[in-house]
């Protein structure tokens, strides 16, 4: 019986299996089970079959060299698999439930192969696949691509085209094209990636409850001037409570300066009674001001009113969010000395109680660094290179490559360090004559 393949005619035995064809590698054909259509000449050639399923099934043999995989925070993760000379040779879908994982084994390890598996890591969608591949296959080499590079390779290789099949594929030519730069994934301990994790929310907590003191002080800065001025602490105890239940300038001069004296002095701190002295001045002023504005109808007593009560909200919030603060700065030492019973960290000039926790915390395992110069580029505070035939470029700006919380603690650290340790500050100081780009002076800091 004839049958018909990509390469043209065949004669194959019912019976037989696999066959090697005239020419081209040798694959492997399933058996068919009935006659392909012959479609004739076209423009003189003999054109090929059009086979359907499962009429014939044709699978050459690829060793996976690279998978690149787009991830997706809610949908469907695009995979390209690349063979030898980055040539693709499948591509396919799945999703982070068992179901789809034991797909994307099928697909990628099913041959015995141990390919590199690179990604973007889009969010937190990386981590179930990376903890479930890193059980599962621990031979297997994972890389958490650097979203700058992959950028301007896409740019290279499809530079008006931006699709989830794109960015998999450039993915996948990662290994190809910049090996010597791929660092593996960091998947840490349990114990560092709690800290890790506490220490970001910390964060995260301090940056809010920066945000609502700049609130509070810009309303406080415009509808009441120098208010702010006449606490010596503004976020003070004391300053909290006026701000809460006093913000009205009219009701503070119609109760009288006793009665601001017996509501803020509540205690025999030194200075508080001058402290009251200058706020009921400031609200004097402020109460003479409005009273002569009020024909303009804008602002009155009623208005400084639901002016506390927004200024007592925004309090109420800010004070449950240091609480928060506090909570989790505890549960951070725990962990700290836990992991770190030594403490040096904490005797290095500039590291203070915070910033060794969040060194400890972003940087987890130092001997997974190759070298110092390996760690010092993944901080990313090394300046740049641009060097040409006979000319380099010197004082290039830093790469800025690596966590910003390790870069923000780092430059906390240093600015510190050099009000303490002569030879940095030395250093500072020939830096700041040379570029001169500080709005200070190093002796006024």
């Amino acid at each position: 019986m004839r049958r018909h393949n990509l390469a043209g005619e065949l004669s194959c035995p019912d019976n037989q299996t696999a066959c090697r064809l005239s020419s081209g590698p040798i694959k492997e054909i399933g058996v068919l089970e009935k006659e392909a259509p012959y479609q004739g000449r076209k423009h003189g050639r003999r054109a090929r079959p059009i086979l359907t399923e499962p009429e014939y099934f044709l699978k050459e043999t690829t060793l996976i060299r690279s998978v690149g995989i787009d991830l997706s925070r809610t949908g469907s993760h695009q995979v390209r698999c690349l063979g030898e000379q980055a040539r693709p040779c499948d591509s396919f879908s799945f999703d982070s439930t068992v179901e789809g994982l034991e797909k994307f084994e099928k697909h990628v390890f099913s041959n015995g192969d141990t390919p590199a598996i690179i990604f973007e890591p889009t969010g937190l969608a990386w981590i179930p696949m990376a903890v479930y591949l890193r059980a599962r296959h621990p031979e297997c080499q994972m890389v958490k691509a650097r979203l700058q590079k992959v950028a301007a390779l896409r740019r290279y290789l499809r530079n008006h085209t931006k699709s989830d099949r794109v960015d998999g594929l450039t993915l996948a030519k990662m290994p190809f094209i910049d090996a010597e730069q791929l660092d593996e994934a960091y998947l840490p301990p349990s114990e560092y990636h709690a800290l890790q994790r506490l220490t970001r929310q910390r964060e995260r907590l301090m940056k809010s409850i920066t945000i609502r003191k700049n609130r509070i002080g810009s309303i406080v800065n415009g509808y009441l001037p120098d208010l702010r001025k006449a606490f010596s602490d503004e976020w003070s105890d004391r300053a909290r409570l006026f701000y809460r239940q006093r913000l009205n300038p009219f009701t503070v001069v119609r109760d009288g300066k006793s009665a601001l004296e017996t509501f803020l002095v509540s205690d025999k701190a030194k200075g508080a009674m001058t402290e009251s002295h200058r706020v009921y001045q400031v609200c004097q002023k402020l109460a003479e001001f409005y009273e002569k504005s009020k024909p303009a109808g804008m602002i009155d007593e009623d208005f400084f009113d639901d002016l506390q009560n927004e200024i007592a909200c925004e309090l109420r919030l800010m004070e449950t969010e240091e609480a928060e603060v506090e909570r989790v700065s505890g549960r951070i030492e725990e962990l700290y000395r836990h992991l770190h019973p030594s403490d040096h960290l904490r005797t290095i000039p500039g590291i203070g109680v915070r910033t060794a926790q969040v060194f400890l915390a972003i940087i987890g395992d130092p001997h997974r660094f190759r070298s110092q110069s390996a760690f010092a580029n993944w901080t990313g505070v090394v300046p740049g290179a641009r060097q040409s035939a006979n000319s380099e470029g010197k004082g290039l700006r830093m790469t800025k490559a690596g966590p910003s919380m390790m870069k923000r603690a780092l430059f906390q650290a240093g600015d510190i360090a050099r009000r303490y340790d002569p030879q940095l500050a030395d250093l500072y100081y020939r830096r700041w004559c040379s570029m001169a780009r500080h709005t200070c002076k190093p002796w006024e800091q």
